[in-house]
């Protein structure tokens, strides 16, 4: 892989993991579902210049409910109280787990014997954040992620069957869903006032639900769309293992997180078992590339 692709690789990493410390410092001025909404509200002018996939709506209506809404309103909603940022960068990434035994349990997908040992390894992990929950992550923490990463996995159900399609466009035509329906949610449970807790927003706080807008959505699946347009998938998803420890790196620096000995544990415990899932055996790795993460 040329130099220039591993450094948009880097830039894709850097923008997902450090997205995580975003969303806690836009939190401190925002209530979880209010910032859901606002942060694909301020995607929606890029409508006029990304033509909608050739998709049924009803699959862009799914994807914008489950991956947009479901995932970030579970997400959120754990950073708010329960979660730090860096372990929360991991743990989401149980989807990967999930999407593979709902797609054996859906559509009836072979499991690999490495992806099954890879599953009872991450879920071993989750077990290390259970027992010892109550520090960077609680109970009601994991919980949450885990409910939004179960969402992540049931809309990339959908996204299994959907074919060839502009990433970058599907998920912004997906931002159509959240906006609305996180506003009543907010105005019924957080604050019947939404547009002056918006108007009373810090600097930092607005720079941060436009760096989670911005650099997570459009920077992130446009390059690694052109990425995986250009190298086999083998080559290019790996990289995405590095997505929590920059997470967890970022929030260390960014945050002053310092997770315990315990959740060290678990996270390269889930690392092991991730990794364990992405690795496929030689004869598959000349399979078609896909148009987006």
């Amino acid at each position: 892989m040329p130099l220039r692709d591993l450094i948009l690789i880097g830039l894709v990493v850097l923008a997902w993991g450090s997205n995580f410390t975003a969303m806690k410092l836009a939190l401190e001025d925002l209530p979880p579902f209010l910032f859901v909404g606002l942060r694909f509200a301020i995607l929606l002018p890029l409508l006029a210049v990304l033509k909608r996939p050739r998709v049924p709506w009803w699959k862009i209506i799914a994807v914008g409910a489950l991956i947009n809404m479901g995932q970030f309103a579970f997400l959120f909603a754990a950073l708010a109280v329960d979660a730090s940022a860096g372990l929360a960068s991991l743990l989401i990434q149980t989807q990967v787990p999930l999407t593979i035994l709902l797609s054996f349990l859906v559509f009836g997908e072979r499991i690999r014997p490495l992806q099954g040992a890879g599953l009872l390894v991450a879920v071993a992990g989750l077990g290390v954040f259970a027992l010892s929950a109550g520090g960077s992550v609680t109970l009601l923490g994991l919980c949450l992620i885990l409910s939004g990463a179960l969402c992540w996995a049931l809309g990339n159900l959908v996204l299994r069957r959907m074919g060839p399609v502009n990433t970058l466009a599907l998920f912004v035509w997906a931002s159509l869903v959240p906006p609305l329906p996180m506003l009543a949610l907010s105005m019924a449970i957080e604050s019947p006032t939404p547009f002056a807790t918006l108007a009373a927003m810090s600097a930092q706080g607005w720079l941060a639900v436009f760096y989670v807008a911005i650099a997570s959505t459009v920077l992130g699946y446009s390059l690694w769309g052109a990425l995986l347009a250009r190298h086999p998938a083998s080559a290019v998803t790996p990289f995405a293992l590095l997505i929590p420890v920059v997470g967890l790196s970022v929030a260390w620096v960014m945050l002053g997180e310092r997770p315990a000995l315990a959740d060290w544990i678990g996270a390269a415990v889930i690392l092991v078992g991730l990794a364990m899932i992405q690795t496929r055996p030689r004869r598959d790795r000349s399979a078609p590339r896909r148009a987006g993460p």
